[in-house]
């Protein structure tokens, strides 16, 4: 090739040729059996695939989703792999029935664990179907019974017949390959119908659970309405702690319950492309679905919206305790800052009559020395009469003292007003 090709060309082009519909043969019996397979035994599977009785010879890779491979003895295997399961498929034409034992018993030692076994027999017409009633052992009051696509006509009770569900389906006619596609639909129905109803017996353990949550949180949301002076740092933390409860049902959930709305979604496709026409005296496929199928998917999703909207009343109401505890924090602030202003205030006051003191005791000091100076001026013959001179200095000093506190004073406001403004001009062109 010239052409640069997307690395994922070939992987798309794969998927969309993995489930081609494999022509049935009439008469037949197809035995299918889905296996739900944790990640750790797909290892296993693989060398199970490998194990392969009767000759058949598997090319595995890492990349294989589905393969299909005819037996020695006829039979036709089909095996496919799913997310979280396999299915695997043995068809069986009247001539395939020589080592079919072998068959079944490798298939039924597969690892996982089964969510739908079927035994699914094909007849060309209905009457010949009708002869084999009988043999096929249905309950009557379970029967279901339709015409689908192209004619074809379906009997089933949905039970459980020595570990394997009955099926039995009347050609009357229809092309092998479109028979292939209409049987393909019918199992994938049932299937998709198990795995979607795999989130329901999930939903009824956590139900309870939920209910206790919600009970919880509207108690304390009346305890939040009606208790303005609760401890409010204690009911947060039980707030939080009923938040992660609800995080972790989500956690616990929340693949189950996506898995379910999708698998039913392909199980309503897969019932509309059959184009299911009723037959009187019978329920047909379409009313046995939706009576067990859509009860407990609107259960489902009942209860994923609960979980949802509790989750949002949750954060609503710790919001709410948030904003409270915030107020009451701004009002704690402000009284706090009132305190400090008066306390500002009072600090004022003294600092100023220390000031005054501070003033006088400078003066006494001051004139102090300076009598000294006099004195010893006078007691040097001078004459200059110290006690006049030194009664007539103390106003004067002490007014100079007073006036030089002062002005040191104001200068230092002034100092600090000026680094003030400088500060928040910085922090205002660090924010723009």
């Amino acid at each position: 090739m010239v052409f640069t090709e997307h690395p994922l060309r070939r992987g798309l082009v794969r998927e969309m040729h993995m489930r081609r519909f494999v022509e049935v043969p009439i008469p037949c019996e197809i035995v299918q059996m889905v296996w739900v397979i944790e990640d750790a035994q797909r290892e296993q599977e693989n060398r199970m695939l490998q194990s392969a009785p009767d000759g058949m010879d598997f090319d595995i890779d890492a990349e294989a989703k589905h393969i299909t491979s005819a037996t020695q003895t006829g039979a036709t295997f089909v095996w496919e792999q799913h997310t979280e399961a396999s299915t695997i498929t043995a068809i069986l034409p009247p001539d395939a029935r020589k080592g079919r034992q072998k068959l079944f018993d490798w298939m039924e030692n597969w690892p996982g664990a089964v969510v739908r076994a079927t035994r699914l027999t094909v007849e060309a017409s209905e009457s010949d179907a009708e002869n084999r009633l009988d043999e096929m052992e249905f309950n009557q009051a379970d029967l279901v019974s339709c015409h689908l696509s192209c004619g074809v006509r379906l009997w089933s009770d949905f039970g459980i017949h020595q570990g394997y569900g009955r099926t039995l389906i009347a050609a009357n006619d229809a092309p092998s390959r479109d028979l292939g596609r209409i049987v393909q639909r019918v199992q994938e129905l049932g299937n998709y119908r198990n795995m979607a109803l795999l989130g329901f017996p999930l939903v009824q353990d956590y139900a309870p659970r939920l209910s206790r949550l919600e009970r919880q949180l509207a108690d304390y949301a009346q305890m939040l309405e009606r208790d303005p002076k609760s401890d409010d740092e204690a009911l947060l933390d039980q707030l939080t702690e009923l938040s992660s409860e609800l995080a972790l049902i989500r956690v616990e959930t929340g693949y189950r319950l996506g898995a379910t709305r999708a698998y039913a979604e392909i199980a309503a496709n897969r019932l509309e492309k059959l184009d299911i026409r009723p037959i009187t005296g019978f329920p047909s496929l379409t009313d046995f679905t939706e009576r067990r199928l859509l009860p407990a998917m609107r259960t489902c999703e009942s209860f994923e919206s609960r979980l949802n909207d509790l989750s949002e009343r949750t954060d609503g109401v710790i919001a709410l305790l948030n904003t409270r505890i915030d107020t009451r924090i701004k009002a704690q602030n402000r009284d706090l800052l009132s305190s400090m202003e008066s306390s500002l205030g009072i600090q004022l006051r003294l600092q100023s009559l220390i000031e005054g003191l501070s003033v006088i005791a400078a003066t006494y000091y001051a004139v102090g020395l300076i009598a000294y100076l006099v004195k010893g001026g006078d007691g040097l013959g001078a004459g200059f009469g110290a006690d006049v001179i030194i009664a007539l200095l103390v106003f004067p000093v002490m007014a100079a003292i007073y006036f030089f506190v002062r002005h040191q004073r104001v200068k230092i406001l002034k100092t600090d007003e000026k680094a003030g403004e400088k500060s928040e001009t910085g922090d205002g062109a660090r924010s723009e």
